[in-house]
């Protein structure tokens, strides 16, 4: 390079819950990470959060200056309908909402994409979608609308972050990367229930 600078990638910040309560299963999509590094050299950042409060301290974190080029939040959790589920499904405070999750992004989430890899969670009215896209001010919101399997997943997650890394934070960039993603990868977003909403210009 003629400046001696080496461009500054793109990355993706995951947080991760646990997926079983048998702890030696061993079972993480930090492979798909790692995997999108090798083959795009595309930073990341992997956590994982088995409470409440280990993950609002990572989401804390990504919204610091010093992670702003790691634009892609991937959180990876079971869930439910406009929910993602924390550690133990059996207890009473492990249902984190949407909602939530807007407070405590509000306002901060400027040029950047939160991508939630959870069963079912983005089955919510659109408008409500619009709302957390507004609030948070973030440029879109996707995920799941059906139950998914996580080997068909994970392929799909490499297809999903090399559109979303490619294509400039802007709006009209991340409606670049939905019809990319929606118009290449039809069969395998309507197999999963993918859902990708980009906030309105307001």
């Amino acid at each position: 390079m003629s400046n001696g600078k080496r461009k500054r990638l793109r990355g993706i910040f995951a947080i991760e819950g646990e997926w079983f309560s048998d702890l030696r299963g061993g079972v993480s999509f930090r492979p798909v990470l790692e995997v999108m590094r090798s083959l795009n050299r595309s930073p990341f950042v992997h956590r994982d959060a088995a409470t409440r409060e280990e993950l609002f301290y990572y989401l804390k974190k990504w919204l610091q200056r010093r992670y702003s080029t790691y634009p892609i939040l991937y959180l990876g959790f079971h869930g439910e309908q406009e929910s993602i589920f924390i550690g133990d499904a059996r207890e009473t405070d492990c249902r984190v909402t949407l909602t939530e999750l807007m407070d405590h992004l509000e306002g901060r989430c400027d040029k950047r994409i939160i991508y939630i890899g959870s069963c079912s969670t983005m089955q919510i009215d659109g408008r409500r979608l619009q709302t957390f896209l507004q609030r948070t001010r973030a440029l879109a919101v996707c995920g799941y609308t059906e139950n998914v399997d996580m080997l068909r997943s994970a392929a799909f997650e490499m297809l999903l972050f090399n559109a979303l890394l490619g294509n400039t934070l802007t709006l009209q960039g991340a409606n670049a990367m939905r019809r990319k993603i929606m118009s290449e990868e039809r069969s395998l977003c309507k197999q999963l229930g993918f859902r990708m909403v980009v906030r309105r210009s307001s």
